[in-house]
């Protein structure tokens, strides 16, 4: 099946097994909607999720989501490894958290210390934080780089955590 195929079937899957849910516009950074569900895909495909914490008037947020997250995005950089969300501190609907309670996206932000904008989570399928988060930018050249680098930790983690078990 090639990787056309693949998306086409996954996307079609997603759709049928989560209607509420959203799903990704090509190149465009899927919303964090429902952390339960994706509790759920994170323990199914044993890997983490990556969630990109964000503010509509933040321009490094802009800077990182166009410059940095959307190519990685769809160049398949998280595939297989990684699953990226995007939780913007802004948004009024409410969204379900890990523990599939009705909460604000400001709520689980502030529940995680994370009200500083742009920063990445990595989080576990029960919600816990598995790798040192990244606030800010430093370096916008190497950004990908220590992105990559922090989702090979969480993965490790990750690992290390299921060998315990």
């Amino acid at each position: 099946m090639t990787g056309m195929h693949l998306q086409v079937a996954l996307v079609s899957l997603l759709l049928l097994l989560c209607p509420q849910s959203s799903i990704a516009v090509e190149g465009e950074i899927p919303s964090a909607d429902n952390f339960a569900e994706t509790g759920r895909l994170l323990r199914q495909q044993g890997i983490p999720a990556v969630v990109f914490v964000s503010r509509d008037a933040c321009p490094y947020c802009r800077t990182l989501r166009n410059k940095v997250l959307k190519p990685m995005f769809a160049a398949d950089k998280f595939e297989q490894r990684a699953i990226l969300l995007e939780l913007s501190l802004d948004r009024s609907t409410p969204m379900t958290d890990f523990e599939n309670r009705q909460v604000t996206a400001k709520e689980f932000g502030e529940s995680y210390g994370a009200e500083i904008t742009p920063t990445l989570l990595f989080l576990d399928a029960e919600g816990r934080e598995i790798g040192k988060r990244i606030i800010g930018i430093s370096n916008l050249d190497l950004y990908g780089h220590y992105l990559q680098k922090s989702i090979d930790d969480a993965l490790l983690a990750m690992r290390s955590a299921a060998q315990q078990n």
